[in-house]
């Protein structure tokens, strides 16, 4: 179980550092600029940009990797990458409807430049959660199929 965890831990790491890549590099060309997701988050804070990076990665490492493990890991028999993907958007729909409104924005970022910005959240959760879901699962998992036993074909059998 502790290696579970871990790996989890160290995929939620992973996703962290390709939605921050996504947010600094891929932003630009949706939004016209990057987006600054530790500042959006060291608002509440106190305005402290480093708080707002620690937390960030705090909570894409540790907090949301244990959740996706203890509420979606063991319930869907689906591959590694359709579990990620629908915690993704999950993770997409809780923050436009809750976390983005509380913070000023507006649900699903009306107030912040509305279809742009909403496309770009979606992006980034979908990669995270991709990203989560395929490091994640289980070395010997199939990652892109969507059954989950293997179907065993009989051997033929020469005749001697």
């Amino acid at each position: 179980m502790t290696a579970k965890i871990v790996r989890t831990c160290f995929a939620g790491f992973l996703g962290t550092l390709v939605v921050t890549c996504l947010a600094t590099f891929g932003s630009p060309r949706l939004m016209g600029g990057p987006a600054d997701i530790a500042m959006v988050i060291a608002r509440p804070l106190g305005g402290s940009w480093l708080a707002g990076m620690a937390t960030y990665v705090l909570i894409g490492t540790v907090v949301l990797p244990l959740l996706y493990l203890a509420l979606l890991s063991r319930r869907w028999f689906t591959s590694p990458a359709v579990r990620g993907a629908t915690w993704g958007v999950t993770l997409w729909i809780v923050s436009q409807a809750v976390v983005v409104p509380l913070t000023g924005g507006g649900l699903f970022s009306s107030a912040l430049g509305g279809l742009p910005v909403v496309t770009d959240s979606l992006i980034g959760h979908l990669a995270y959660g991709l990203v989560l879901g395929i490091f994640a699962g289980k070395p010997n998992e199939r990652v892109f199929t969507l059954r989950h036993m293997r179907i065993r074909k009989p051997r033929l059998r020469r005749a001697a």
